[in-house]
């Protein structure tokens, strides 16, 4: 028991098969993954498998007045860095606009705010029975400073779905 302990304490994420050199595989299975290039720099989460019960993936449908809304993100604890989105009545193969950005992907701060109506996404699955939301994301952020630009390109993800309705 105390072997137990000590190893689920101490694993941060314990998935031994993760390669942080490259994207997540394009897969629809929840894996709870997302990944995308940011001015050509790697950057990807994968669920957190510690003890604190805060996942690092995540994403949940609402419904609120006439709209659903789909709402997801991950996190990198180790740089500190993350995403958001908020899509509006999300449909499968069908490009959409991204209604919501909070952008916060660069680890000095750079352009980490809040964006609206830009970028787009494509979502290759949403299964509200098995849960599961998975597509492909792009955008290109003129930052609040009007002096710096970033893109992001190749974004994926496949995330288990929490619904709130």
């Amino acid at each position: 028991m105390l072997m137990f302990l000590i190893s689920a304490f101490s694993c941060d994420s314990c998935e031994d098969d993760i390669d942080w050199n490259k994207l997540p595989a394009e897969t629809h299975e929840g894996k709870n993954n997302m990944g995308c290039y940011v001015n050509g720099n790697l950057w990807a989460a994968y669920n957190n498998k510690s003890p604190f019960f805060v996942s690092d993936v995540w994403a949940t449908i609402t419904k609120e007045d006439n709209n659903i809304k789909l709402l997801m993100g991950a996190t990198r604890r180790d740089s500190d860095t993350g995403i958001g989105f908020r899509i509006l009545n999300p449909k499968e193969n069908e490009t959409l606009t991204i209604s919501r950005i909070i952008f916060g992907l660069l680890e000095n701060d750079t352009c980490s705010d809040v964006y609206d109506n830009c970028g787009s996404i494509f979502i290759t699955k949403l299964d509200t029975i098995k849960n599961i939301v998975s597509g492909r994301f792009s955008f290109t952020l003129k930052c609040k400073d009007s002096i710096s630009v970033v893109n992001v390109t190749d974004g994926r993800f496949d995330i288990s779905l929490f619904k709130e309705y």
